[in-house]
């Protein structure tokens, strides 16, 4: 299959894809119709397959920005078209709102943290949400991501190239926008306790075996002598308000049999 020069020269990249449409090539299928017979022209088309619509995304990005959806090819045949078939679902998607979580862990150091947020701005992404920690020497940044499908492929395209530059680890994964679960009562759990391995365990595993769901968890080792105080807090929900009786009880007599300097459980209880 010949490629007309104005094609080469406003899709360069993506030319030799094309090229392959031959049997064995998956990436692109060939296919010769009759198209205006009495006058000997025929049409080509070009389908792409969705195993390789990613690797083909820059192409059609193109085209669909400049809403061109055919253009001349040269061909032994005589002048002909290539046009690329819309799929109504895949059209519908790429205008749609799509979510990407990023997290993206380095050497901490001034800008580095300018330096992601501008380039995922670049790529036409919002911030939704953030979190930045400091963690020894590293930073831990976690972003959730919308825009809409061309913007967040460019970004997963691009990223870890870019990180590689800024020395980062980046990983990231497709999601949905945040459903909100009902739940009837929330609370608010804080334990104060000489610091030692397995302390954090044991308290997420008490909470799971009391139906109570983790939101949010921080912890916080506080150097002192003689020894290491570790304060931990917990922001937990329940489904149902039934089985919260007891809760506070229970985390008391928890607290009290691991030996914790202080301690604190609040129940909210959410009104109709």
């Amino acid at each position: 299959m010949d490629i007309s020069p104005d094609f080469q020269g406003r899709y360069g990249k993506a030319a030799p894809l094309e090229k392959q449409g031959r049997p064995g090539a998956s990436r692109v299928t060939i296919r010769q119709k009759p198209h205006c017979a009495s006058r000997g022209r025929t049409r080509r088309t070009l389908v792409v397959t969705p195993r390789y619509r990613a690797r083909c995304n820059e192409i059609l990005n193109k085209v669909a920005m400049q809403d061109r959806w055919q253009w001349p090819m040269a061909s032994p045949f005589g002048p002909c078209h290539c046009i690329h078939i819309r799929n109504p679902l895949m059209d519908e998607r790429r205008f749609m709102t799509h979510y990407l979580v990023v997290t993206a862990i380095g050497t901490d150091r001034p800008g580095i943290v300018n330096e992601v947020t501008r380039h995922v701005s670049g790529c036409g992404c919002n911030i939704v949400d953030s979190r930045l920690g400091i963690f020894g020497n590293e930073f831990t940044f976690i972003m959730l991501l919308s825009g809409d499908w061309n913007s967040l492929m460019q970004l997963e395209i691009s990223l870890p190239l870019r990180s590689q530059e800024w020395d980062l680890i980046t990983m990231m994964k497709r999601t949905e926008r945040h459903q909100s679960l009902q739940y009837d009562i929330s609370a608010n759990a804080e334990i104060l306790i000489r610091d030692q391995p397995g302390i954090v365990s044991q308290c997420t595993q008490f909470f799971s075996d009391h139906g109570w769901d983790i939101q949010a968890m921080q912890t916080v080792t506080l150097e002192q002598q003689p020894f290491n105080l570790l304060k931990a807090s917990f922001q937990l929900n329940l489904a149902k308000q039934g089985e919260a009786a007891g809760s506070q009880t229970a985390f008391a007599g928890f607290c009290r049999e691991l030996g914790a300097e202080s301690f604190e459980f609040i129940v909210n209880h959410k009104h109709a």
